[in-house]
């Protein structure tokens, strides 16, 4: 796994058990919330542009006010990317890099980080949450099958 998704699989017609059980992952391991996964739905601001939400590999979870796990988390995420079957992370409140708490970063599968500016940014200036994208295989997993893939990279 080396390439982008973006929306090329297409709009969804259900949610996508590997993507829910993500979720639920993040939310046992940070007590972090579900923000929501599957919505078709544009990009915020970018009308006709449609969002991977609507793919239902996307999904937004919350760490509210507990930045020092919303950091570990992200981190963690990229870290472990390949093996989690992860192709894109947002960090929307720059907690993971100092300098970056105005516009926040992201960081993509096959281009690493990007640090955002006022022109140039993920839509959602200092959110308290994260955006993550599945890739196809990983989001079609069966809970008990990604759960197995997320045990086996080490915890943060």
């Amino acid at each position: 796994m080396s390439k982008y998704t973006g929306t090329s699989d297409g709009v969804a017609t259900a949610k996508r058990p590997g993507t829910e059980r993500f979720v639920v992952l993040c939310n046992k391991r940070w007590g972090f919330a579900n923000l929501g996964t599957w919505v078709v739905r544009d990009i915020k601001g970018k009308p006709g542009t449609m969002s991977v939400h609507s793919t239902a590999r996307a999904l937004d979870t919350s760490y509210g006010t507990d930045k020092a796990a919303g950091k570990e988390a992200i981190l963690w995420f990229v870290q472990y990317a390949a093996a989690l079957g992860l192709e894109e992370v947002h960090d929307y409140s720059g907690i993971t890099k100092k300098g970056c708490e105005k516009w926040g970063r992201g960081w993509r599968i096959g281009r690493g980080w990007k640090d955002w500016t006022e022109e140039d940014n993920g839509g959602s200036q200092k959110g308290t949450w994260i955006h993550v994208e599945l890739a196809p295989k990983y989001a079609d997993m069966t809970a008990g099958d990604y759960e197995a893939v997320w045990r086996s990279v080490p915890k943060p």
